[in-house]
């Protein structure tokens, strides 16, 4: 991956937060999803080099959201196949 990939897997993973902010309007349930989508965004934009500590961070954030009810729908999923190639990219494990 390129830096221009990169940086399109992460705008990608801003337009699905931004859906899961408008889903959440009418589900609630997609409310959960947007909340750590917009935490996990706001890391890796705030990172150019991930540290273990963000790393740290974002695992917490997944392992959270675990913890609740949430819509778990296909667009989690593709969210989360981006997050794993953004962490590989970063040379850190990808998440579950």
């Amino acid at each position: 991956m390129t830096e221009e990939q990169l940086k399109l897997q992460i705008e990608r993973m801003e337009m699905m937060c931004r859906s899961f902010q408008s889903n959440s309007e009418r589900d609630p349930e997609f409310l959960p999803e947007f909340e750590t989508a917009k935490s996990i965004n706001q890391i890796l934009q705030r990172s150019s080099n991930l540290t273990v500590d963000n790393y740290n961070d974002i695992l917490k954030i997944l392992k959270n959201i675990d913890l609740l009810k949430h819509y778990d729908g296909s667009g989690w999923y593709d969210y989360k196949l981006h997050l794993n190639s953004v962490l590989r990219y970063k040379e850190y494990d990808p998440v579950n």
